[in-house]
């Protein structure tokens, strides 16, 4: 019942048995309170038990229903922190979170330290785990969310499995984000650079690639040069192509000097390809095989000769058996001998 609703029924019940009793007893009654004479009407001492009892029972009513209204605030106060701490662990982003019943504070502070993951859909929930549950739901079907826009951009941390995995996702909906991520590569998580990286490489031209050569790695590298044809070049030219080897040289292997000397092939004259990889083979000693390979490929054999005559004896065994038939069978070609595949024994 409502205090109020109380208090007044209370007055109406005494005014009713107070007006009942005057009329069956008008007369006054006197009592002594310690010397102090207090004379009063019949019925205003038959009621007077009523007021005291109403007093008592408002009292009591207020004590425990301002007990009530606090204990329903910790309740009210803690399931807003329960809901919080779902959406967080939904989000893989659990945060400690304050609770004031101990019932409640044994079984929700396991939420402070676990992601949960949801299979299936469910209903009946609150707004802000909805909207967590539709996020989640968005990233799994591969759409790429904008968390800015959910201010969650800054709330997030980078390797948040949700946030990477809608990296992911944005590097497949979202082109300008593939140079963002080469253009911040510490903001990001590996995978997602690498496959930014990939995806780059699978499309952009030297022109385009050469600002990020310095985050280049041996395979994009590869998949970007063995793109080039005859045809398309991608805007290759020896400057470029310098900047990438210097950049990748502690990279680069026997077997990849040899296929870019094939791509060049196709691109530069002999006598260019030659003076380009003479400088490498100065520079880099994985490149000497490469160099090697053209002076056999373009039939220079003195030349041949005379680099196996400044390299011990027990170096570039295959090349000396092949430079001593040539001398003999000069009819035979390089690939009709040796497999360029095989040609390197990289480790």
């Amino acid at each position: 019942m409502r205090l109020g609703l109380y208090i007044l029924a209370s007055i109406i019940l005494m005014a009713m048995v107070g007006i009942f009793i005057y009329t069956f007893n008008p007369n006054e009654y006197s009592h002594n309170f310690y010397g102090v004479y207090v004379t009063l009407p019949v019925a205003l001492w038959v009621i007077m038990p009523m007021f005291l009892l109403m007093v008592a029972s408002v009292i009591h009513m207020m004590f425990y229903g301002t007990k009530n209204f606090f204990r329903f605030k910790k309740w009210e106060k803690d399931s807003n922190n329960l809901n919080n701490a779902l959406y967080w662990s939904l989000l893989n982003e659990p945060k400690a979170h304050k609770f004031n019943l101990p019932r409640l504070k044994e079984s929700a502070s396991l939420l402070q330290v676990s992601n949960l993951k949801v299979n299936g859909t469910v209903d009946g929930v609150s707004e802000k785990i909805q909207s967590a549950l539709n996020i989640i739901s968005e990233i799994d079907k591969g759409e790429c969310v904008n968390f800015k826009e959910k201010k969650l951009a800054k709330v997030l941390s980078d390797d948040n499995p949700l946030v990477i995995k809608n990296h992911l996702n944005c590097l497949d909906k979202d082109e300008p984000f593939i140079e963002e991520v080469l253009q911040q590569k510490d903001k990001y998580d590996k995978e997602v650079f690498n496959k930014a990286l990939h995806k780059f490489s699978n499309s952009a031209t030297f022109f385009k690639a050469r600002k990020y050569s310095k985050v280049f790695n041996r395979e994009s590298f590869i998949t970007l040069i063995g793109r080039v044809t005859r045809d398309n070049d991608l805007g290759l030219t020896q400057s470029i192509l310098d900047e990438f080897i210097n950049d990748l040289s502690g990279e680069l292997k026997c077997s990849d000097f040899l296929f870019v000397a094939n791509i060049t092939k196709k691109q530069l004259s002999p006598d260019e390809n030659l003076k380009l990889f003479k400088g490498y083979d100065a520079k880099y000693p994985k490149a000497q095989t490469a160099y090697l390979y053209l002076l056999f490929d373009y039939e220079m054999i003195e030349k041949a000769g005379d680099y196996l005559d400044e390299h011990d004896a027990d170096e570039f065994i295959r090349f000396r058996a092949l430079y001593d038939l040539k001398k003999e069978h000069k009819k035979y070609k390089i690939t009709d001998l040796m497999n360029i595949k095989h040609i390197c024994n990289d480790v």
